[in-house]
């Protein structure tokens, strides 16, 4: 009977050891500003100073900010669509502003589609900001670009923080949050997230002395990160593009 016992116990424990390992999720996260594919200093669109970026670092999703859609500056291009075909991803985009007769924004490319993607209006002084939301079977995505006003910096935390309690599945925040691991928002943050990008600088891409980009997930989370960079192209656009590999 114990010999019976033991082996039932033995291959419960097995089982439970393949279901776990068969439900663990690899995903390769990238954060991007990319300045409208404008490049370092560039006044012209170029996308496929971004495009090769992403393709050599082949996400399977992506955060990226600045990007114009149907706007006068950017000759009336869906910038985020023409990216995501340029890297042969998905390309939802999510508008923070009306500009030039078009939109400014915030993109998530993805290799999969969301089972809804949808943006909540952040506060911004100087510009109006948006947390774009992507919602995927196994986790969630959240992109976004701060205010260079620390205390809508700080107002952006809070909504940030609400809607990530909204869900019970991991969510992964990334984007240019305009502020210094030290400050009072990144701070903020940090009690209730943890830091999976690399402490390392982002800004300004041809010579990095600040770090402002990130990607984080909420405390409590069983998220393992396998690989952590910051890649430094310094024509591509004026900020790192920013990867984590984690598994969950």
């Amino acid at each position: 009977m114990r010999q019976i016992l033991f082996r039932s116990a033995f291959w419960t424990l097995i089982l439970m050891f393949c279901t776990s390992f068969a439900m663990a999720e690899e995903l390769l996260i990238l954060s991007y500003n990319v300045r409208n594919g404008r490049g370092l200093k560039a006044p012209d669109v170029d996308l496929e100073r971004p495009a090769g970026v992403i393709r050599d670092l082949a996400p399977d999703i992506a955060g990226i900010q600045e990007l114009d859609q149907n706007s006068v500056r950017s000759g009336k291009r869906d910038i985020p669509q023409e990216l995501g075909k340029a890297v042969g991803m998905k390309a939802f985009f999510a508008p923070a502003i009306d500009f030039q007769g078009g939109k400014y924004g915030v993109a998530t490319l993805a290799k999969t589609e969301p089972l809804r993607t949808y943006g909540v209006p952040l506060p911004g002084k100087e510009e109006r900001r948006v947390l774009q939301v992507s919602e995927f079977e196994t986790f969630v995505f959240f992109n976004t670009h701060l205010s260079l006003t620390e205390a809508d910096r700080m107002e952006s935390a809070s909504i940030i923080e609400a809607e990530a309690r909204k869900f019970t599945k991991p969510v992964f925040l990334c984007g240019d949050f305009n502020a210094m691991p030290d400050s009072k928002v990144m701070q903020a943050f940090f009690k209730t997230w943890d830091r999976l990008s690399p402490e390392a600088f982002t800004f300004p891409a041809n010579k990095p002395r600040i770090q402002i980009d990130y990607i984080l997930v909420p405390k409590g989370n069983r998220v393992e990160v396998l690989d952590a960079k910051v890649l430094h192209a310094p024509s591509e656009s004026d900020h790192c593009p920013v990867s984590v590999k984690v598994r969950f």
